[in-house]
């Protein structure tokens, strides 16, 4: 295995998420009912990782799970890209001290999966792949389709890239810490 030396040669190695899709044209098509409508447009005011949008995130994952599913020649596209542009569609912010530190990532498969169906009218199979995108941190929910495996895998590679590589500045994701807990800390 090649040895890592430099901060730029680790950041070329993980950001995954700048390869190229063969069929951008196909991708913007099965894309642009649920990327344009307003309800979606909503997650541009959530943060999900670093200094990423829930929106931002959403159109990354479902931009490589796309491309994902032209190189393993997968044929249902549409459920893919509509399911991967939904899977976050939770419209709240976790980032929020009555939120952080509750079962979000236990719950927002559903609560997402749920504002779907009610916003998109997804079919079944783009609920469950919805549904499932958060394994295995939910354990007894893998997907049940190829489709769902590719959005879970490139969530989990989209996150990783914005968590380790696009973070913002303490002061402006977190609420400061109370300064009472930090003097009770070093007692």
């Amino acid at each position: 295995m090649a040895r890592v030396s430099t901060t730029n040669e680790l950041v070329s190695l993980i950001k995954l998420t700048d390869f190229s899709m063969r069929n951008t044209n196909l991708f913007e098509h099965l894309a642009e009912s649920v990327r344009d409508s307003e309800k979606f447009a909503e997650c541009k005011q959530f943060i999900q990782h670093g200094s990423v949008s829930v929106y931002e995130h959403s159109v990354a994952v479902a931009r490589m799970s796309f491309a994902f599913a032209e190189t393993f020649k997968f044929s249902d596209k549409q459920s893919l890209v509509r399911a991967a542009l939904l899977h976050d569609f939770f419209l709240y912010d976790w980032h929020v001290p009555e939120r952080m530190w509750s079962l979000h990532g236990w719950t927002h498969p559903v609560t997402a999966a749920n504002n779907a169906r009610r916003y998109f009218n997804v079919t079944d199979k783009e609920w469950s792949l919805i549904r499932t995108h958060m394994w295995p941190y939910t354990l007894l929910h893998p997907p049940k389709y190829r489709e769902g495996w590719i959005i879970c895998l490139a969530d989990k590679i989209v996150s990783l890239e914005e968590t380790l590589f696009r973070r913002c500045p303490r002061s402006t994701c977190l609420p400061p810490p109370r300064l009472g807990a930090i003097s009770e800390n070093r007692r």
